[in-house]
């Protein structure tokens, strides 16, 4: 049968069919090529994740040592603050008491 333009329409229907199974072909070659790139980058990936885990775990034990040793410090300076404002009191008491 032909359409108002003289065109076949039974020819149409087989072009866009071909043209959807040509499609399908070159998915499926596409597919096929790119498998082996994504099975690369998995084991690449997961060679680099196997090299990070000593890093990082070697990082958290700095992170632990550098926090213990910073313990220490932090008290040390909890308590000269403290002395600090101790005197500050102090000193504004004496500064009170002379003004008086």
């Amino acid at each position: 049968m032909t359409d108002k333009n003289g065109a076949n329409e039974g020819s149409s229907d087989e072009a866009v069919s071909a043209f959807v199974d040509k499609a399908k072909e070159v998915a499926g070659a596409v597919a096929e090529k790119a498998e082996p790139v994504v099975e690369k980058a998995k084991e690449v990936a997961g060679s680099v994740a196997e090299k990070a885990g000593p890093v990082v775990e070697k990082a958290k034990e700095m992170a632990g040592t550098v926090a213990e040793k910073a313990g220490p410090a932090m008290e040390k300076a909890k308590e000269s603050a403290g002395e600090l404002v101790d005197k500050a009191k102090g000193f504004l008491a004496n500064k009170d008491d002379d003004e008086k």
